[in-house]
């Protein structure tokens, strides 16, 4: 209630006062027009305002005489010659024109006559229609507070922070100040902090009057334009007294004669109020905030009506984000609907100082009411008409936000009580999608592919999550998500292969509500095994694709595992068809001079140990001996700094089929990775080439194999301790002879080494011989096999140290 003087309290209770009424407009120049002494008459004929719980802008109207004596003057702003159109300087400003401020004072007296001191001001709004009538021009407006429905946020823009966050008073603020410029409308106040910090988040595009009460009824309070004493008229956030203490007024039946209305009514009663809200701190397996629910009860209500149940749904960008917050709402939910609703209404002389949600005591009269009552006020109209004043009075309950409003908020209205709302608003969604059925897992490489049979009934689908751990009879959860779409299959790649896994599936709805999980199932990824690997490729090599037959690029680019090093592709080197074994081989035509050279990718060396490098190569057409392949080992340090090269060997003497180039080499102390370079050497000759790899020279040593065919008189040598002849490959692919033989005649053959221990070409080895006198001999191992003593004793003759570079 507003603060009276002494006065005023004493003449109030006394009852019999007069009340006067005044009107004042404002121009646009801040002067103030007077109506009840316009021109040394009073033009106000009436007025009515009213103020009520379920709106909380209110309206006035004003009702005045629209001409003077004789109709020389007149308001109505459409006559520009009437003198009230004018304004001080003699201009032209109508004085009752749409937009213009006015207010309504009053003021009570014992005496009868008005005090100029005392006039109370009980309305402040602008001018939102003006209505000329032929006799009496009528103009209504709503309070200042409408301001803010006028104007339109026309910028999205976030507020609030998500680190201490931001006073919701302080969000208000801003937002008014961002929108409307300074003075327009009533300061903001807010008598009491509401400790409320609200995370950041985005307004939307609408009246800043919405955006303003949406944050106020998510705390369960209201804004409203009340008077400040001392100060004026402020748009107040404010909570109301829910428990609210001793009542400010007493009426009887000396005051309201009779009771308009005295009812109750069970329509508006709810005791179970359960909110809906999105949790900022906890997050399901997606990442995505999880939507919960917080419950408030009245027990007592709830034993005397049964369960009325109401569900208030806060959108998932709403600032209610915390179970505290959720669960206030529900609180002031509680508060203010659960109790059993007896409505007043009545009439008073005309009584000034009342506001909405203030706690009247009502006297009973003996017919209606029985016992005093203690109720709130939810609406005021006050009327001035025809030399009377009055106030009529609707009380209910305890002091709270609109009915109204939480009605419109209900998400689940009763139909026998809003029918039409009903066939409009959905109850939200809480229940996720049924389990999913018919699991079929199909194990890959490294994973595995996981389809499945969405359920025919329940909720409808909109997302599956993919769960898995290698624990059975697991609960999922973020740790065990691994994968999430819209789809009834999935493909997981990232597993241990050979390793049991367990997996469950579970829905999701468009609400983001997760269902119940599937029927657990068992898979174990695969190995890879022979019939993932492409056709034709060879893959033990430390070269990829040393054959190049995997050419996943197409043809217009170098096969896979390789790119040019010089040259381009495509003009200096193609690919051919004209291979040595399998479908492709690369061709280095003979258009340009210089080297043209692929180079493999990078692969892992050891220092130390022996690598054999190797290509076939077809040179078509030139001269034997002037050019040919290109082959080139080259080694690089951690930092993949090339150390130096190991070889190159260019080779020329076969025209017309193919030829193998190899190299065998040892990686330098630093080495840590090596590459391979092929193609055509400088001349300007067309090369083919091939099967161009590289590998750890690791033929073991073999086991020495004894030679069974002498010929021409030659056998193994025993005598003394001596072994017989026998020959092995060791592990550097040398091939060893050791032992010893005798014969009969100088330039025969002694034996014949199989194939595949025999020299590159022919070699001349020296040997001991002789069994009395040693004398030096020597031993020819032809390219055939053959080994014949050319020259020396041929009574003993040592194979011991003999070694030659065998074929391939």
């Amino acid at each position: 209630m507003r603060t009276l003087t002494n006065q005023e309290r004493a003449t109030l209770l006394a009852g019999n006062y007069g009340t006067h009424l005044r009107v004042v407009v404002v121009r646009p120049d801040n002067s103030e027009v007077d109506l009840s002494t316009l021109l040394g008459r009073d033009w106000v004929m009436g007025a009515q305002w009213s103020e009520t719980q379920d709106a909380t802008v209110c309206v006035a109207t004003v009702s005045v005489r629209r001409s003077g004596p004789g109709g020389v003057t007149s308001l109505s702003p459409m006559v520009d010659s009437s003198v009230a159109n004018r304004g001080p300087t003699g201009l032209l400003v109508p004085l009752l024109k749409e937009g213009r401020r006015f207010r309504i004072e009053v003021q009570t007296t014992s005496s009868g006559r008005a005090q100029p001191d005392a006039w109370r001001q009980v309305f402040l709004g602008r001018i939102d229609e003006v209505d000329p009538g032929p006799e009496e021009l009528s103009f209504n407006g709503r309070d200042f507070a409408g301001v803010f429905q006028d104007w339109f946020i026309e910028v999205e823009r976030d507020y609030g922070n998500d680190t201490v966050g931001v006073a919701v008073q302080t969000v208000m603020a801003q937002i008014i100040g961002d929108n409307i410029p300074t003075g327009t409308g009533p300061g903001l106040y807010v008598p009491v902090d509401p400790m409320w910090q609200l995370g950041k988040y985005t307004q939307q595009r609408e009246p800043v009057w919405d955006a303003v009460r949406a944050l106020a009824e998510q705390l369960g309070w209201e804004v409203r334009l009340r008077w400040r004493e001392g100060h004026g008229w402020a748009f107040t956030l404010q909570c109301p007294e829910r428990l609210a203490g001793e009542p400010v007024w007493t009426f009887g039946p000396a005051h309201y004669g009779e009771l308009k209305q005295a009812k109750r009514a069970l329509r508006d009663i709810r005791n179970v109020v359960e909110v809906l809200y999105t949790d900022k701190d906890d997050r399901d397996a997606l990442g995505n905030e999880k939507r919960k629910t917080v419950t408030a009860t009245n027990p007592t209500s709830i034993a005397e009506y049964g369960r009325r149940y109401m569900q208030v749904a806060e959108a998932s960008a709403s600032n209610i984000n915390t179970q505290a917050e959720a669960q206030r709402l529900a609180d002031a939910a509680i508060a203010d609907l659960s109790d059993s609703s007896l409505t007043l209404e009545f009439e008073v002389p005309y009584f000034w100082p009342l506001e909405v949600n203030d706690m009247v005591r009502v006297l009973p009269d003996g017919v209606t009411l029985g016992a005093p009552v203690e109720l709130a006020v939810v609406n005021l109209d006050h009327t001035f008409a025809g030399g009377i004043a009055k106030t009529k009075l609707q009380l209910r309950g305890r002091p709270a936000t609109s009915v109204l409003e939480w009605r419109a908020r209900d998400a689940a209205p009763l139909t026998a009580h809003n029918a039409a709302l009903k066939s409009i608003q959905v109850t939200t969604k809480l229940k996720g999608p049924d389990a999913p059925s018919d699991l079929q897992p199909t194990p890959t490489v490294n994973g595995f592919a996981l389809s499945f049979r969405p359920s025919t009934s329940g909720p409808a689908w909109d997302t599956y999550e993919l769960h898995v751990s290698t624990s059975a009879g697991f609960t999922p959860s973020s740790a065990t998500l691994k994968a999430a779409a819209s789809a009834t299959r999935f493909e997981v790649a990232d597993l241990p292969p050979g390793v049991t896994h367990y997996a469950v599936v579970r829905g999701r709805d468009i609400h983001g509500n997760v269902g119940p999980t599937s029927a657990q199932v068992a898979l174990s990824p695969r190995y890879v095994a022979p019939n993932d690997l492409a056709p034709l490729v060879i893959f033990s090599s430390l070269t990829p694709n040393p054959s190049f037959e995997a050419w996943t690029r197409g043809g217009s680019e170098p096969p896979d595992g390789w790119q040019m090093a010089s040259g381009t592709f495509g003009v200096d080197a193609v690919r051919t068809t004209e291979a040595d074994t399998a479908t492709y081989a690369v061709s280095f035509p003979a258009t340009t001079a210089g080297s043209k050279l692929l180079v493999s990718q990078y692969f892992a060396v050891m220092p130390g140990q022996t690598y054999v490098a190797r290509l076939r190569y077809l040179k078509t057409t030139g001269t034997p001996g002037t050019g040919g392949a290109r082959l080139e080992l080259r080694w690089y340090d951690a930092t993949f700094t090339e150390i130096t090269t190991g070889a190159a060997l260019g080779q020329g003497t076969s025209v017309g089929s193919w030829t193998p180039l190899v190299n065998h080499a040892v990686a330098p102390a630093r080495a840590r990775y090596a590459r391979l370079f092929a193609g055509r050497a400088s001349d300007t000759v067309a090369v083919n080439i091939d099967n161009a790899s590289v590998d750890p020279y690791t033929t073991p040593q073999q086991t020495p194999r004894s030679v069974v065919v002498f010929a021409n008189g030659w056998g193994p040598y025993a005598a003394n301790g001596r072994a017989a002849p026998t020959f092995f490959r060791d592990s550097t692919g040398r091939v060893r002879l050791q032992g010893a033989m005798a014969g009969t005649t100088v330039n025969t053959v002694a034996f014949t080494l199989p194939e595949q221990y025999r020299p590159l070409s022919v070699v001349d080895h020296p040997v001991v011989c002789g069994s009395g006198v040693v004398v030096v001999g020597a031993l020819v191992i032809g390219t055939d096999g053959t080994v014949t003593l050319t020259a020396g004793s041929v009574s003993f003759v040592s194979l011991d140290g003999v070694s030659f570079r065998g074929v391939e």
